[in-house]
């Protein structure tokens, strides 16, 4: 069985990543799967990269591509993370793509053109979308919030332009809802990495009468496992004797990522803890809480050491599809505190592998905080039933055996 996935990247990003370790822990399992990516990261052979043409109408056709897409974003889209379906290659991606029993796409945004690809793709070969977060089934948000017209045909969305019925968004809309219909019955499946954003993926007209499934990410719990945390505290220069409570984003800018509320709950704290923080962007100015900010971290060891260098790791997202950082925390034997928003419930349960707290409420995320880092027969548990649910429900191997079984009855 060949599977062939298709993404942005191979290793550059939260769903990125968790694509990459989908393949690598099908490879493992037997599996031919390769990636189709448009910019590479890893040396792993058999990730292979699209390269644009370069002769000159190639060029002058993919630069006025892009500069027509570009417009009409900026003519419609007033602020919010929006993904269309078209790209600036318009099909020229496709060519050169290994062969495939079945297409598995991933992250592919602003990489694939959807229409073209749909439409290459023959009637009997199985198509899985796996969903990293609400785009697929949504006109182009990544979390639609408090908006609710996902739910019928989208426009009029309050983060266009005009709020007009056919804007963008309702455009968008349609055009996927004409692409996932064209497939034979049977032959294009959604995938949710959690059990939120199924139920969400359900509510969506979009993917009326389509199937969905839930899969949970995978994680190589012999990479992110218990280690000694004075020595990981040693290797970072993290203080020995002082609490230490961790934080990471890809972009600390985000407000859905929340780290406002980390701050003012770590303010609340009678003795403020050490912050221990990593990602592209460093946290707002700090100048009252003592902190180390250790940039992006691409090696997993070394992740994996950061996350035992910790006492409690907090997650105070506002939305999130799965919440990988979580999983890869509670492995490592490092309680995580969060917010109880979207997909984080899957990992983090209270009183069991952490402890969760209202959406937004810098109180409770305090409180919860303080109980982890105060009551060390709690940290224990949690650190202990992290490490068994991390290894039992969400292991590569899991994650494998899954998609092998829903590629399989697609083919059947």
């Amino acid at each position: 069985m060949r599977v062939l996935h298709l993404g942005i990247y191979d290793r550059f990003g939260g769903a990125c990543i968790a694509a990459y370790r989908q393949h690598t822990a099908l490879r493992q399992a037997g599996v031919d799967s390769k990636m189709w990516v448009r910019f590479k990261v890893t040396n792993d052979p058999a990730v292979q990269v699209f390269t644009p043409p370069t002769q000159p109408w190639g060029r002058i056709r993919r630069i006025f591509e892009r500069h027509r897409l570009h417009y009409e974003r900026k003519r419609w889209i007033r602020n919010g993370e929006f993904f269309d379906d078209r790209s600036e290659h318009g099909g020229l991606e496709l060519s050169g793509k290994p062969a495939a029993d079945v297409v598995n796409i991933q992250f592919a945004w602003d990489f694939i053109h959807f229409p073209r690809l749909l439409e290459s793709i023959a009637p009997e070969v199985p198509v899985v979308f796996t969903m990293h977060e609400m785009s697929p089934f949504t006109g182009g948000c990544s979390y639609a919030g408090k908006c609710d017209r996902f739910r019928q045909q989208c426009g009029k969305c309050p983060l266009m332009n005009g709020g007009k019925e056919n804007d963008w968004s309702r455009r968008n809309w349609e055009r996927k809802n004409r692409l996932f219909r064209s497939r034979p019955p049977g032959k294009i499946h959604f995938v949710a990495d959690s059990h939120w954003l199924a139920a969400e993926a359900g509510k969506s007209g979009l993917l009326a009468g389509l199937p969905v499934s839930v899969i949970h990410y995978g994680l190589d719990t012999e990479t992110y496992r218990p280690l000694n945390r004075a020595f990981a505290r040693d290797v970072l220069g993290v203080p020995p004797d002082q609490p230490v409570v961790s934080f990471a984003a890809a972009s600390v800018n985000d407000e859905r990522k929340g780290v406002k509320y980390l701050i003012e709950a770590l303010r609340l704290l009678p003795q403020v803890p050490f912050l221990l923080t990593w990602g592209r962007s460093f946290p707002p100015a700090l100048a009252d809480i003592p902190h180390k900010h250790l940039g992006n971290i691409d090696n997993e060891h070394f992740m994996a050491l950061a996350y035992n260098a910790a006492d409690v790791f907090v997650m105070p997202s506002l939305e999130e599809a799965f919440g990988q950082t979580a999983l890869e925390s509670i492995a490592c034997g490092t309680p995580v505190t969060a917010f109880a928003a979207g997909g984080i419930v899957d990992t983090v349960r209270h009183e069991q592998t952490g402890m969760l707290a209202s959406v937004g409420s810098s109180k409770e995320l305090q409180t919860a905080i303080g109980r982890l880092l105060d009551d060390q027969t709690l940290w224990q548990h949690c650190s202990r039933e992290g490490v068994r649910v991390a290894s039992q429900e969400f292991s590569q191997e899991q994650n494998a055996r899954r998609y092998v079984k829903l590629y399989k009855s697609l083919l059947r």
